[in-house]
């Protein structure tokens, strides 16, 4: 089958200038930046805020071992914001007393009416505090009942308000000096360092969690957010050019493979336009806090190639499904494959920024589809895998792409001009198979 070079790159051109000059490109261009930078800033925003309605609780301590130490603790707590003022922006704790057991069910009569003010809204929790058995080196047990058990910052408060004066106990009945055992039993400090330089030994840098975290998380979700984006424009494309019959009227002058290689092209070169604009405004914000260095030129190299292969796999599998579906519901039931393989990178991620030699994350990196966003990410990570896998994944992942355009290309041909029934999964296999 000869290729007119010419051809393909008319519709090359014809698919990039129609994508890149619409308004859905434009709102697509902003608004995935400012989503994902508007919810980083949300979860910072609310990570930062605590509620400051006041905590109410009860305890429940029937020896009293414990209760007068937490209500001092409570008056200590309470002092410290009062003189914060506005600046400690942190909630103060009300300890109410303790109601009395019932003569008629005891304790669990107790705990029932205290659960039911819990219920209403009238407590926030309560605490009860049971002995752990005889003997000075035995710990009471805290049962901390709520009903938000989420909001974990009073009984992280009590656990270690009791915590502390156990320890207190333990050092007085032991007939040791509290300031002595705290001061001996100061923790060792770590720096966690990288490994030194035989140019420049003794001289470890620190370890900088925006270099090792940061950059290769967001390489991966550059890529994946640019595949996501392109691949069903592309589906949307080929579906309703068929619904219109306008690809009847192209496929009088060109062929079903070049059509599909055209539009391939094109959006490779959506694709490229949007990492540039992603990365440009990336490198800015890196290069003004400091990280100019963390773009290599090999690092930006791997990027493109593994983005420009991403996109002509899945591209051309987006493709495929639309131009076998008449509508787009049809081609809601069909994309599913596609899209779990799409979204196995973002499945093992964090599992492959935690270890990037693990044999998971070299398996995972070394499978053709998830291989344009992990080996990409394991690239700007320490350790940075061996040049024998980076050799090995382009050569899979440049193999599979061929294979699916090649497959894609016969689905294209055969899809193209078909209507009526959406055919099943096993007929698109068989078109691939058999052309």
């Amino acid at each position: 089958m000869s290729l007119d070079l010419r051809k393909i790159g008319i519709v090359a051109s014809a698919e990039f200038s129609s994508s890149v000059r619409t308004k859905s490109f434009l709102i697509s261009l902003l608004a995935l930046p400012l989503i994902m930078g508007g919810s980083i800033l949300l979860q910072l925003f609310v990570g930062s805020r605590v509620d400051v309605k006041p905590r109410r609780f009860v305890v429940v301590d029937d020896a009293r071992a414990f209760e007068p130490t937490i209500a001092k603790a409570v008056e200590a707590y309470n002092a410290q914001l009062d003189a914060a003022g506005e600046k400690a922006a942190m909630p103060r704790f009300i300890l109410e007393p303790t109601p009395p057991a019932p003569e008629n069910g005891g304790a669990n009569a107790r705990s029932l009416e205290l659960s039911d003010r819990v219920r209403r809204g009238e407590l926030d929790a309560y605490v009860e505090i049971l002995p752990g058995g005889d003997g000075p080196d035995v710990s009471p047990i805290l049962q901390y009942h709520s009903n938000n058990p989420n909001d974990d910052l009073l009984r992280r408060w009590v656990s270690s308000t009791v915590d502390a004066e156990v320890r207190s106990r333990r050092f007085r009945d032991a007939g040791i000096d509290q300031t002595v055992a705290e001061r001996l039993g100061r923790p060792v400090q770590t720096e966690n360092l990288q490994l030194a330089d035989r140019s420049d030994v003794g001289a470890a840098k620190k370890v900088d969690p925006i270099r090792t975290m940061a950059v290769p998380a967001i390489l991966l979700f550059v890529v994946f957010m640019i595949v996501m984006t392109s691949g069903p424009q592309l589906l949307n494309s080929v579906i309703e050019e068929k619904m219109s019959r306008i690809s009847e009227v192209l496929l009088g002058s060109v062929s079903p493979f070049e059509l599909m290689m055209g539009k391939l092209i094109g959006n490779v070169g959506v694709a490229m336009l949007l990492a540039s604009l992603y990365l440009g405004a990336g490198y800015g914000v890196a290069a003004y806090h400091g990280y100019a260095d963390v773009l290599t030129p090999g690092l930006l190299a791997a990027l493109v190639l593994f983005l420009f292969l991403a996109v002509m796999l899945f591209g051309s599998l987006y493709m495929a499904v639309g131009a076998a579906c008449n509508d787009l519901k049809d081609a809601q039931s069909l994309m599913w494959p596609v899209m779990i393989l799409s979204m196995l990178p973002v499945f093992v991620w964090t599992a492959v920024l935690k270890n990037p030699a693990s044999p998971l994350s070299v398996g995972m990196s070394l499978f053709p589809p998830a291989t344009p966003f992990l080996m990409l990410m394991r690239m700007a990570m320490q350790p940075s895998p061996p040049p024998w896998q980076v050799a090995l994944s382009v050569a899979l992942t440049t193999a599979t792409s061929l294979a699916c355009v090649w497959a894609g290309g016969r689905i294209f041909r055969t899809g193209l001009l078909m209507q009526g029934k959406t055919p099943t999964l096993a007929e698109m296999a068989r078109w691939a198979m058999k052309g």
